[in-house]
Parts: structure tokens; C-alpha cells; sequence
């Protein structure tokens, strides 16, 4: 299939240019799967450039990741999309990242300018319905495994570690672990690279769930990173986990900060125990969650 994936190629507006998750994520598993892909990079070209870029590619579909956001995509292409919408010679897909605090205020309002969307929090699936949008799929975020996958799995014994900003209750959890004597690794390297690399030399990750807008839970692409380096996923609780691990089994989640320090604690008396954890949740992740796999289903449901 030829398809444009219109999306942010960076999101980093620092002088070091830094590829973003759907570069690694979506791009390179949809050249994988042997479709002819061009990156249509929104954070630097805009609506003109799309009718253009279309003119001479002629896509079959126009895969969007849009942020709704003039901060990170000054002239992101809405208005060509919505043409090619209407016009409905090539067929428009919009991936949505945060349903879980952007449905009311974006999502819900933006969702008729593509002809199929998905959203990452099953239980939004029917939100969308009762708005009249019915074209909507299941699809929550994923990891490329030819790259997460391919460093060896030599792990630091009893190291932690943690990738992301140190805020709230992110920083109250981490210094509890630390006050009580277990080691916490944050890198300083901030890259793709970076990540995967603390993720693939450290016996087990930390994820945070909650989002910064109003505390509520939601799905997050490192639930599926972690488990893609066959690091033991530890997971601050969101219930669409429900349908995609096996809680306990594959992975393992905290609701508290108590229940956080009770699970570093039993790692050290029962190590094979969440080894065995690691390498299940790692099968379940090259089942379900690899981004061929994803992608694969998600363009098996554009009619």
C-alpha cells in the first residue's frame, strides 16, 4: 500500500534533532511490512506542502498522528486532510494518543475530519459511538521490536530504573524506594537510544500512568517498551491493562506507594519468581503488542 504517514517526524525543539516515537514505531515496522511509506514530517511543513506532496505521491491513505498542537506543528495539514476527506479518493486514518483527557476538548471534535480513527483506551471505543462516529478502532500503543528487541539482555543486578521527568508522584515514589534502600537508575541521556539501553541492561522499569492535566490514568507507549527489552514491567494501575496483560502473570502493577515499595521488596527475596514475569510478559508483548502486529490489524480494519 502506498501510504503517507502525516506526523511529527521530532518533537524536540532543541538544537539536537531527535527522531520521535513515530519514527521508531510506526514508520520503520510499516517499511518492514513492505509498504511504500513516505514520512510526511508535520512539524515543519504544513497544508500547501500535503496537496502538493499528494499530487506526486498519489497515497492510497493518509495516515495521521496529529497533535492539535501550533507549538510542535505551526501549519499542521488540517485543512488538506479534511479535503481529502470529503473529496474521499484516498482514504484518511487519524491514530489518537490521549483519549483519556483530550476526547471531550480534540478527539470528539476533530474525529469527522478522517474517515477512520483509533483511539488507545478500549472503553472509548463506545464514547465515540455515542457521539455518531462509528468508524472507530481499538488500537493502543505498541513498540517496534526489531529495536527494542535486538540488545542483549544482561541485566544489573537489582537495578530499577526509571525513564521520563522526576514530578509529583513520581518523585515521592522513586525517593521512598531510595530512602529505603533500593536503587533507582535515571539516565541522563534522553535519546531513543538512551532508553533502550537503560531498559535492555535493567532488570526491571518503572511506568507512572497517571497524566499531568488531571491525575487520571491512562495507556502509555513504555507499557510496551519495557516488556519489548524483556525488562519486568512495573506499572502505576490503568484498567485498560486488563486487556492487554495478564496482571501478575506478565506484568506487574501498583496502585499506591506502598504497594510499589512491597513489590521492591519481594523482588529481592524472590527473584526467579519475577524473572519468570519478565520473559512471560515479553512473549505476550512479540504476541500482541509488536508494532507489525499493531499495524498490521489496524490496516486490516480501514475498509
Amino acid at each position: 500500500m502506498r501510504i503517507s504517514l502525516v506526523a511529527p517526524k521530532t518533537i524536540n525543539r532543541n538544537p539536537e534533532f531527535r527522531f520521535d516515537y513515530a519514527y521508531w514505531n510506526f514508520y520503520l515496522p510499516l517499511l518492514s511490512l513492505g509498504h511504500d511509506v513516505h514520512f510526511f514530517d508535520t512539524s515543519i511543513l504544513g497544508n500547501k506542502d500535503l496537496k502538493n506532496h499528494i499530487e506526486s505521491f498519489k497515497p492510497e491513505l493518509l495516515f495521521c498522528i496529529m497533535t492539535g498542537s501550533p507549538y510542535y506543528c505551526p501549519d499542521e495539514p488540517w485543512n488538506t486532510i479534511g479535503k481529502e476527506t470529503q473529496k474521499g479518493n484516498i482514504k484518511t486514518f487519524n491514530w489518537f494518543c490521549d483519549d483519556s483527557w483530550r476526547f471531550d476538548h480534540f478527539s470528539s471534535k476533530v474525529c469527522t475530519a478522517f474517515h477512520y480513527c483509533s483511539t488507545p483506551e478500549k472503553s472509548f471505543v463506545d464514547k465515540y459511538k455515542q457521539i455518531g462516529y462509528n468508524n472507530i478502532q481499538y488500537a493502543t500503543w505498541h513498540a517496534n521490536s526489531d529495536l527494542y528487541s535486538s540488545l542483549p539482555n544482561e541485566r544489573r543486578l537489582n537495578t530499577i530504573s526509571f525513564v521520563g521527568s522526576l514530578r509529583g508522584d513520581r518523585k515521592k515514589a522513586v525517593n521512598l524506594l531510595r530512602s529505603k534502600g533500593f536503587g533507582v537508575y535515571i539516565p541522563t541521556d534522553s535519546s531513543f537510544e538512551g532508553m533502550v539501553s537503560t531498559y535492555s541492561s535493567s532488570f526491571a522499569s518503572l511506568n507512572f500512568s497517571k497524566n499531568s492535566v488531571d491525575d487520571a490514568t491512562q495507556m502509555k507507549a513504555r507499557m510496551f517498551e519495557v516488556p519489548a527489552t524483556g525488562s519486568l514491567l512495573i506499572t502505576e494501575y490503568s484498567k485498560d491493562l486488563e486487556n492487554c496483560y495478564n496482571i501478575g502473570h506478565e506484568i506487574v502493577t501498583f496502585s499506591s506507594e506502598d504497594q510499589l515499595l512491597s513489590i521492591a521488596e519481594d523482588i529481592d527475596f524472590n527473584r526467579g519468581k519475577y524473572e519468570e514475569i519478565a520473559k512471560r510478559g515479553h512473549e505476550r508483548f512479540m504476541k500482541d503488542h509488536d508494532s507489525k502486529v499493531r499495524l498490521t490489524t489496524v490496516l486490516e480494519n480501514i475498509k
